[in-house]
């Protein structure tokens, strides 16, 4: 992107804002930014594996969903939702491998995307950045770790409660990232059905946790979903 693109400083500042580039000099933003690519995603655009092995993509608006599917069943897994500041597909860094997963547009999205090649020549460039990558990818797989404990180990209403929880603005106790999604897709994202989902919204609903309104979940009563969640609750 050309720094008299109309976009670059607020680019620059979606860069600056974003966990991976914590820290890092504006100079050196700048010089990655030039590198990069700006693009615009319909809510929907469908991206496989293999069409994100050999770049690096930075997300400054929108949601992503990332995730595994069977392709004889056509059950899905959701993995995680990205959203701004984040950054997809990491593993490219690491390896040139396509990975196995798929990529939806929730939303509309705005994309940055530069070639893996350029990423570590400016990160040879620029080796302070590898603190915060590592925190990132640390990050990731903490949440990977969480995710697979909790469908091993917990039932389907502490799933529930504890992806309501991870979700959940600690000030205004409204649901983020995963605010207005259908419930399949939240089934997809604690590995049950859409049926199982319905089913404990309403449990929740009845024990005064939540509410829903047009398809948009509210948290009445935190501690209660907090207590579902720690298997400490009696109803």
């Amino acid at each position: 992107m050309d720094a008299n693109n109309t976009h670059f400083l607020r680019c620059l500042e979606a860069l600056k804002d974003a966990p991976f580039f914590y820290d890092t000099d504006t100079n050196a933003l700048k010089s990655l930014l030039s590198t990069m690519t700006r693009n615009n995603w319909d809510a929907n655009t469908f991206k496989s594996g293999s069409e994100m092995a050999s770049h690096l993509h930075f997300i400054v608006s929108g949601r992503l969903k990332v995730y595994q599917m069977n392709p004889k069943s056509g059950r899905e897994h959701t993995i995680m939702i990205l959203t701004k500041g984040d950054v997809f597909d990491i593993m490219c860094m690491m390896d040139s491998d396509a990975h196995d997963m798929y990529y939806d547009a929730i939303d509309e999205m705005e994309v940055l995307y530069l070639p893996v090649d350029d990423m570590q020549r400016w990160l040879s460039e620029n080796p302070g950045m590898n603190r915060s990558i590592f925190a990132y990818m640390g990050k990731r797989v903490r949440q990977l770790e969480e995710v697979a404990a909790d469908i091993c180990l917990n039932s389907t209403l502490v799933r529930l409660s504890n992806l309501l929880l991870k979700n959940t603005n600690a000030k205004s106790h409204e649901l983020e990232v995963i605010d207005n999604l259908p419930n399949n897709e939240i089934a997809s994202l604690i590995g049950t059905t859409r049926a199982v989902v319905n089913r404990h919204i309403q449990e929740l609903k009845n024990y005064g946790a939540i509410s829903v309104s047009r398809k948009y979940i509210h948290v009445e009563d935190i501690a209660v979903l907090q207590s579902i969640a720690k298997q400490t609750f009696a109803a």
